[in-house]
């Protein structure tokens, strides 16, 4: 069975509510970048697009929306780009300054990447 990647968004919501916990805090931001990330990724897949399969994916995946020439697809690229470095944060950084603000961009901005995304499945843009 295909894994539906929109759960990640729902757990990363789940998450955020605990909010006295940084590490659910955390684990919020970057539940909410792999739900946008992959669902992403799997349509560029779709689209036959080449992704490598390693950790280069990130990049390659953002990348490849921002240098579309349409003007959405770029937008979507630049919401991951900055997800993806709030996601790092988290992951990656000893501290993590205005936490709780970050973790409502991210699940704001995972919302609005995958509402773009469906965009282009129904052909709306």
């Amino acid at each position: 069975m295909v894994f539906d990647w929109t759960r990640y968004l729902l757990l990363a919501q789940e998450l955020a509510e605990r909010r006295n916990d940084e590490a659910s805090l955390r684990s919020a931001v970057s539940r909410a970048y792999y739900a946008a990330f992959c669902i992403a990724r799997n349509r560029l897949l779709q689209e036959n697009e080449k992704i490598p399969a390693t950790g280069e994916a990130h990049a390659t995946v953002w990348t490849k929306y921002r240098n579309s020439v349409q003007k959405h697809r770029k937008d979507i690229g630049t919401t991951g780009d900055r997800l993806r470095r709030s996601r790092n944060r988290a992951d990656y950084d000893n501290e993590f300054p205005d936490i709780s603000e970050k973790v409502e961009q991210a699940l704001a901005n995972a919302k609005d990447l995958l509402e773009s995304l469906e965009g282009l499945n129904s052909g709306k843009h």
